[in-house]
Parts: C-alpha cells; sequence; structure tokens
C-alpha cells in the first residue's frame, strides 16, 4: 500500500513539474487557435483568388477573341464521328455539336475508347469497396457505359450509334507506347473503316491527360494507316476537343452564361472554332452530364460543371515541330516526370538521302532521374513502328533520340515519361506533311 501511495506522489510530482505549453489543454487552445487563423485567412484570400481569376479570364478572352471563328456546320459533312478517351468525354467537349447535328438530321457516331476503370478514387467511393479487385473494375465499367448511353439518350442520339471498343485505361497506354500492340490502331481502324468518317473529332494532343493524348496519337496513326492503304476515300476534316489543360477552363464551376476561351499560350497551335449554344441546348447537356453519377466526386464534380457553357471549342491544329512551353505550368509534383516542351529537328545535311536522320529533343521541368523511365514511340504508317528510349543530354534536363525516317510518309511521334508500370505524362508530336485536308 504505501508503495502505490509513494507511485502516486511521484506522478503528481512530475505532472507539476511539466511546463504549461506541454499540457493537454494548452496544446488544444493552440490548435484551435491555429485552425481558426487559418479559416480567417482562407475567408480573407479567397475573394481575392476569385477575382483575380474572373480578371484573368476576361483578359484570356479578349486576346483569344481575333483567333475564334465560327463552326460552319455545313462544311463538317454527313458522317461525323466522335472518339472519346473516356466515357463522358463526348458529353464534355460535344454535347452541343451533337445537338446541333441531329436538328440538321445528321446522326454522329461516338467510339468510346476506354472502359474509363482507372479512376480508383470513384471505385472506392460509389462501390463502398476499400481494395478494389478485378470484378469491382468490370462493374465500374459497366455503370460507366450505362451512363453514357443515358446521356446520350438525353440529347437524342440512339445507342446504336454509340460504340464501346472496351479498353483498359490501366493498361493502354503502355501496350501501345511501349509494347508496340497494334490493337487499338486496328479495333479503331475497322470502325472508320465501315463508317467512312467527313469529320472526325480527337482529343487534343496537347491534353494534359495521358490517356487523351494516346487516344490522339493512335487517332492520327489510324488515319494515315487507312489512307496509305486506301481504305479511306479522302482525308476527312480533322478537328480536337481539349479537355485537361493546366486551369483550363477558366474560371470553374456551374457558369452557364460565360464562354469557353483557349488559353493563350495555344492560340497560335490551331485554327479555332467556336460553336454557340442556346439555352436549351445548354440544359440539355447539362441533364447528360449529371447522368454521370459516378464522377460526382469532390474535386471532380465542379471541373466537369465548368463545360457547361454558352459555347464549346474545337482547334483544326497546323503541324508543328515544337509545342508550346510550359515551364510555368506544373503538372505533377515531380519535376522528373514533367515534359515540358518536345521539338523535332531534321539535320540539313542529311535532307537529300532516303530516309534523313530526325533529332527528337525533350524538356523535362526537373532533373532526369534513373527512378524513371523516358521513351519515344515512334509511327509511320504501313507498320513501321518502333519504340527507342530517350539518351540524357548534357544539361540533365533534356533527353534525345535519333532515327531515320521516309521523308515522304507523315510522322507521329510520342513522347513518355513512366515510373513502373505507369505512364505518367505523354506528348505527341504529329507531322502531316504531305498529307493534305480542309478546313472550314
Amino acid at each position: 500500500m504505501l508503495k502505490k501511495v509513494r507511485s502516486l506522489r511521484r506522478k503528481v510530482k512530475q505532472q507539476l513539474r511539466r511546463p504549461v505549453f506541454l499540457s493537454p489543454r494548452w496544446r488544444r487552445r493552440r490548435v484551435i487557435r491555429r485552425l481558426f487563423g487559418f479559416v480567417l485567412l482562407g475567408l480573407v484570400a479567397l475573394p481575392s483568388v476569385h477575382w483575380a481569376n474572373r480578371l484573368l479570364y476576361q483578359h484570356q478572352l479578349r486576346l483569344s477573341e481575333p483567333f475564334l471563328a465560327p463552326l460552319l456546320l455545313s462544311q463538317l459533312g454527313q458522317r461525323v464521328v466522335i472518339v472519346a478517351p473516356h466515357p463522358d468525354d463526348e458529353t464534355l467537349g460535344c454535347a452541343g455539336l451533337i445537338q446541333h447535328l441531329l436538328q440538321r438530321g445528321i446522326v454522329p457516331f461516338i467510339i468510346v475508347f476506354t472502359q474509363g476503370d482507372g479512376f480508383d478514387a470513384a471505385i472506392h467511393l460509389k462501390l463502398r469497396e476499400v481494395r478494389i479487385k478485378p470484378e469491382d473494375r468490370e462493374r465500374f465499367a459497366r455503370l460507366r457505359r450505362q451512363e453514357t448511353i443515358a446521356a446520350m439518350r438525353r440529347l437524342g442520339l440512339p445507342a446504336s450509334h454509340v460504340l464501346f471498343l472496351d479498353f483498359s485505361e490501366r493498361t493502354l497506354a503502355t501496350d501501345w507506347l511501349e509494347r508496340g500492340d497494334e490493337r487499338p490502331l486496328k479495333a479503331l481502324a475497322q470502325r472508320l473503316e465501315q463508317l467512312q468518317p467527313t469529320t472526325l473529332i480527337l482529343p487534343s494532343r496537347y491534353d494534359d491527360h495521358p490517356i487523351h493524348a494516346v487516344v490522339c496519337s493512335i487517332g492520327w496513326a489510324t488515319l494515315f494507316d487507312l489512307l496509305a492503304r486506301g481504305r479511306l476515300a479522302k482525308m476527312p476534316l480533322v478537328l480536337e476537343v481539349l479537355i485537361h489543360y493546366g486551369e483550363f477552363p477558366r474560371p470553374q464551376g456551374f457558369l452557364p452564361a460565360l464562354e469557353l476561351a483557349p488559353p493563350t499560350d495555344l492560340l497560335l497551335t490551331a485554327r479555332w472554332f467556336s460553336l454557340p449554344l442556346s439555352p436549351t441546348q445548354q440544359e440539355r447537356k447539362w441533364q447528360a452530364l449529371q447522368c454521370y453519377r459516378t464522377q460526382r466526386l469532390p474535386l471532380t464534380w465542379r471541373f466537369l460543371k465548368s463545360f457547361v457553357r454558352a459555347n464549346e471549342l474545337f482547334a483544326a491544329p497546323f503541324s508543328l515541330l515544337m509545342q508550346p512551353d510550359r515551364e510555368y505550368e506544373p503538372r505533377s509534383v515531380l519535376g522528373s516526370l514533367d515534359i515540358t516542351q518536345i521539338s523535332v529537328s531534321f539535320p540539313t545535311s542529311v535532307f537529300a538521302s532516303s530516309k534523313p536522320q530526325v533529332n527528337i529533343t525533350v524538356r523535362l521541368r526537373g532533373k532526369v532521374s534513373s527512378r524513371f523511365r523516358y521513351g519515344l514511340q515512334v509511327w509511320q504508317p504501313k507498320g513501321t513502328s518502333s519504340s527507342l528510349p530517350l539518351r540524357l543530354n548534357s544539361d540533365e534536363k533534356t533527353v534525345t533520340a535519333s532515327f531515320l525516317a521516309n521523308p515522304s510518309l507523315p510522322l507521329v511521334v510520342t513522347a513518355f515519361t513512366g515510373y513502373g508500370r505507369h505512364i505518367l505524362d505523354v506528348a505527341p508530336v504529329i507531322l502531316t506533311e504531305g498529307i493534305s485536308h480542309g478546313v472550314p
């Protein structure tokens, strides 16, 4: 008993000797004060950020106005095909166009490239699964397919005009860029040969999402392959749709009264076209977007709602040897995986040869790291596809590659960075020299 009393006294003395700032009550007060300070700072800064974003939007709108032309629907032809990288991209970028075409008696076709099975956060939340199993991804893919069909029905498009290629989002980039798997190209080629499109709408080559950029690369390679084999009557009009790019669309949120404006650093990369939407068309687009219940996540839903605007944007890209510099628009936390620019050059001394040398330079935001991998896929028609490693350059922030190419054929050059089994950044350059395609 005496020992217990002594130990109790010892504990009391130790507690009395502890400084006040280590007491639980003092720590709670400090945490509460800091939280209150952060909330107060956020309340003060939020209006400033909001109005700064609005000012940037107005500036962007003024700069882009001279570069925007109206999209002439009469020049799209009677067979319009829209290629969507994921289920919902056709609604985000083209729901208004689909309504315009249906009003003119033209029923477009939608080709959904992937199952959209790579969105782990949505699978966890919507299916309430802690550990994702293969059957969970299959169930999630079925849900997204049903959402796409329901959304298109809201717009008036029959389910028979929605085609699913059912490639896995988790493996498409690696299979196409590194393993040289031509199943995606053959699947898309089969559909396009059957449909014979007069207008083909692809995701943008400048899109930040790697799957969008990969599908763009596959789409152009498929077109060049079909033309080289004589399986298309003529080159269709090709338009690209931008979804993911920095702070685009600015400002974000459900703001149907505002217009979409192209990013200022992409104004000189393409001819830009705007398609106005009536209030009725905006309302139907909003109803179609609401069909995608699997995408209603706190961080993504606000972004998706940003595409319900007074217009839709389309770009007829120029064949450029260099992408715009994106040094000040980081896309990832790791600078070693972030491609800021890719450029293509042809040495003048070898232009006379039958197969000139092509030099590729890829600039990164950070230093090259041996933990990551850097590669280049080069595709030319008639099966001349190859995957090349990118070499470290002297300044440690660029990687390069060289190869021999047929000068009479178009080129699809796709640089990529990866870690483990994942492709994390993709930057395609499409050279269409010798291929003529009209723009409206």
